[in-house]
């Protein structure tokens, strides 16, 4: 006998429970009826989106009212990612329904945290600062949001300036976006690629699907390209 979505949904919100859940069992029952999604891939997919669509809520309303411009660059954010009109509708419903929700960001992040590796959740706190540049300017209570949700899922203090170095406009810019400062030599600067190259291959999030995978791949033609810059400005000194 099939079982529907809802079934699915309210199971998901008793095990998450609280506000979570109730999201979670918005987006779980409008997935499983929209689009009957394989069963071996639904599970880390489900928890990364829950997640990163309640935390993106929750940064989106940080500042005392809710941006049409963050919202868009949420929308466009799961559009780029290949998702369909079907997927997008569940999407878009659960994110307005969070957005309604007070939501426990500690909890939430921490849950995350336990359902992914380290590099998925990089790549979530990569969407949070997309979404808070929407309005090219980071409002006290964002930049807030963004310390607390790097400290609730433990990423270092030099991945946060690797990722602070994307949305910066500075002379050293590349040399950041490496972990490095400018007078760096040709080994640590090898060396800092290698890492990085590891740390941030697309096939670390390739669980989550092709379409995070291909922002992943993102990131890591942003390294591969500070890398070139930084490489050729050392030989040339």
């Amino acid at each position: 006998m099939a079982t529907s979505g809802k079934f699915w949904g309210g199971l998901l919100g008793f095990m998450f429970g609280g506000p979570l859940g109730a999201i979670a069992g918005v987006y779980i029952g409008h997935h499983f009826d929209a689009s009957k999604p394989n069963r071996d891939t639904f599970s880390a997919q489900a928890v990364f989106q829950i997640n990163l669509i309640s935390i993106l809520a929750y940064v989106a309303k940080v500042d005392g009212e809710v941006d049409r411009r963050e919202i868009e660059v949420i929308l466009a954010f799961f559009r780029q990612t290949g998702f369909g009109p079907a997927q997008m509708q569940t999407l878009e419903r659960t994110l307005n329904f969070a957005l309604t929700r007070d939501i426990p960001l500690e909890a939430t992040c921490r849950n995350f945290k336990k359902a992914s590796n380290y590099e998925t959740c990089l790549m979530l706190l990569r969407v949070v600062y997309l979404v808070v540049m929407a309005d090219q300017k980071v409002h006290k209570n964002e930049k807030t949001a963004i310390e607390q949700i790097s400290h609730y899922l433990g990423i270092t203090d030099a991945d946060m300036e690797i990722l602070r170095a994307e949305f910066l406009k500075t002379d050293d810019k590349y040399y950041k976006l490496l972990g490095l400062e400018s007078g760096a030599s040709i080994a640590e600067v090898k060396k800092a690629y290698r890492k990085l190259a590891l740390d941030y291959h697309p096939d670390r999030v390739a669980h989550l699907g092709k379409e995070y995978a291909e922002i992943a791949e993102e990131k890591f033609k942003m390294i591969n390209e500070a890398y070139g810059k930084v490489t050729k400005e050392l030989q040339m000194a």
